[in-house]
């Protein structure tokens, strides 16, 4: 479903027309939409993002237990991470750390690839061939090429 909302008065704000797109059902067509269009410019809505992340499991909430260094506050302060468990080794709880402005860029990859994208970010970010058994998936599936990636050797295969 389709909204348009022309000319909308904020409170405080200049007028913008803008666009909303959304659904209820993410396996519909168009999912939720987390980025509108405000004056014929497209933004992402960081907000609408991790929550998709979230709601298709792409993310791991945890805090920052292990950072023994840290004072007790922030170690239980939130930990936002994505969940890469068995793609560089089997049997391994596994998670990388993203930072705010690298939102918009790991919903991209879901996007392009809701099975793999994510994980494949995180392969880019370490720079690591996954185990081989996850790089014969994604050469398979076809919607990325590891080999074209120039990625690392991994140490566990």
């Amino acid at each position: 479903m389709s909204k348009n909302i022309a000319n909308n008065k904020i409170q405080g704000c200049p007028e913008y027309s803008f666009k909303v797109t959304y659904s209820h059902d993410l396996s519909e067509e168009g999912g939720i939409m987390v980025k509108c269009e405000f004056d014929g410019e497209e933004e992402f809505d960081y907000q609408k993002g991790l929550a998709v992340l979230l709601i298709e499991e792409k993310i791991i909430l945890n805090n920052n237990w292990w950072m023994k260094e840290w004072d007790k506050e922030f170690r239980e302060m939130f930990s936002i991470n994505l969940d890469c468990s068995d793609v560089f080794a089997w049997g391994c709880a596994d998670a990388e750390t993203f930072n705010f402005d690298e939102l918009e860029d790991v919903f991209n990859h879901y996007e392009k690839d809701n099975d793999w994208g994510t994980q494949i970010w995180c392969i880019k970010k370490r720079n690591m061939l996954p185990q081989e058994p996850v790089f014969d998936i994604i050469q398979k599936e076809g919607i990325w090429d590891l080999t074209t990636m120039n990625l690392d050797n991994n140490p566990f295969w």
